[in-house]
C-alpha cells in the first residue's frame, strides 16, 4: 500500500512538473509564409490571404489569392489598373491592381456591395492593390467595380 501511494504521488509530481513546463513561455506563432519571394498583403475578413510581388524584369504586379487552408484561389499579374475575377462557383476571388491614389475600392456584386480589403505595407512604388472574395454568382444579374480615390472621386471603373 505504501508503495502503491509513493507511485501515485510521483506521477501526480511528475505530472505537474510536465504541466508547467507545457504551459510556460507560449510559442510565438509563425506569420503565414506565402510563395517564395512573394509578401503578405492583406487578409481578408473571410481569413483568405493575398499576397504581392513584383516582377524586376518586367516590373509586372503579381498577386495571389489563398484561402484560409492556404490553399490557391486566384491569381492577378499585371501592370494596372486590372481586375481579375477568378476562382470556383463557390467563391470568386477579385484582385485589383489599381491606380496610383486609390484608397477604396467597392464590389457591387449581382445585387450586393462589398468594400474590398486594400493591401498594405507594400513599397511607396507600388500601384494599391485590393482583395475581396465574393459568395456565388447568381444566375441574374451582373457585377460593378469602383475605385476611389481619398477625396471619393471614381478614378477606376469597370
Amino acid at each position: 500500500m505504501r508503495r502503491t501511494a509513493l507511485r501515485v504521488a510521483v506521477v501526480i509530481t511528475a505530472g505537474l512538473v510536465l504541466a508547467g513546463c507545457a504551459s510556460g513561455d507560449a510559442e510565438t506563432p509563425e506569420p503565414p509564409q506565402g510563395p517564395n519571394g512573394y509578401s503578405l498583403a492583406a487578409n481578408s475578413a473571410d481569413g483568405s490571404t493575398l499576397w504581392w510581388d513584383r516582377s524586376e524584369e518586367s516590373g509586372l504586379t503579381d498577386l495571389i489569392l489563398e484561402d484560409p487552408d492556404g490553399r490557391f484561389l486566384a491569381s492577378c499579374l499585371g501592370a494596372g489598373p486590372l481586375l481579375c475575377i477568378e476562382g470556383p462557383e463557390a467563391s470568386k476571388g477579385v484582385l485589383v491592381i489599381a491606380p496610383a491614389g486609390a484608397e477604396r475600392a467597392v464590389m457591387g456584386w449581382f445585387g450586393q456591395e462589398f468594400e474590398l480589403t486594400r493591401g498594405e505595407d507594400l513599397p511607396a512604388d507600388a500601384p494599391p492593390v485590393f482583395v475581396g472574395v465574393m459568395p456565388p454568382v447568381l444566375p441574374e444579374g451582373t457585377f460593378t467595380l469602383q475605385v476611389l480615390d481619398g477625396a471619393g472621386a471614381v478614378i477606376m471603373a469597370q
